[in-house]
């Protein structure tokens, strides 16, 4: 399975970017595209602070 926090990220993040182009609804408008940056940022602010609480 995986444990890295950064392989996570990949993962998230390419889902993130594909997967509206494979349900149809890509993002179109500058905000939409700044909505998706904001939720790829989110993913590199929570998945390292999640990494540490696992460790625990």
């Amino acid at each position: 399975m995986l444990r890295s926090a950064a392989a996570w990220f990949v993962i998230l993040a390419a889902v993130c970017i594909v997967g509206p182009y494979l349900f149809g609804v890509r993002p179109r408008t500058r905000r939409q595209w700044t909505l998706v940056a904001l939720t790829i940022a989110l993913l590199a602010w929570l998945l390292p602070l999640m990494a540490s609480l696992r460790s625990r």
